[in-house]
């Protein structure tokens, strides 16, 4: 369930960097020129993810300890978002191998 809710918060925190006036990139790959085509709408997507993701958190740990993963797994999906987009390691196979992987561990351990 983290894993999940970690997911969705990556996922909104790079549309909303790939949304905002200081993203610039030459030759963008095609669901990136869709999302900034598309600001107003990715947006909108973007906060209910984030939202999505903060109700799961807060419903099964609890407003204290939810609201305080949701603030660090902000600031880590933040920090991965703005370090790694501009070399481009964000693809959509990467994402899904890496959150497979991450998902059985949380299954198995």
């Amino acid at each position: 369930m983290i894993t999940t809710t970690f997911l969705l918060l990556l996922i909104a925190f790079e549309i909303c960097y790939l949304t905002s006036r200081q993203y610039k990139q030459t030759n963008p790959p095609a669901y990136v020129a869709r999302v900034v085509a598309n600001k107003n709408q990715f947006r909108v997507l973007a906060l209910l993810l984030c939202l999505i993701a903060t109700a799961i958190v807060v419903v099964k740990l609890g407003w204290a300890s939810g609201s305080a993963a949701i603030i660090f797994g902000l600031m880590a999906a933040g920090s991965l978002i703005v370090t790694l987009q501009p070399f481009r390691y964000f693809r959509f196979t990467t994402i899904l191998a890496l959150y497979f992987a991450v998902l059985l561990l949380e299954i198995f351990i």
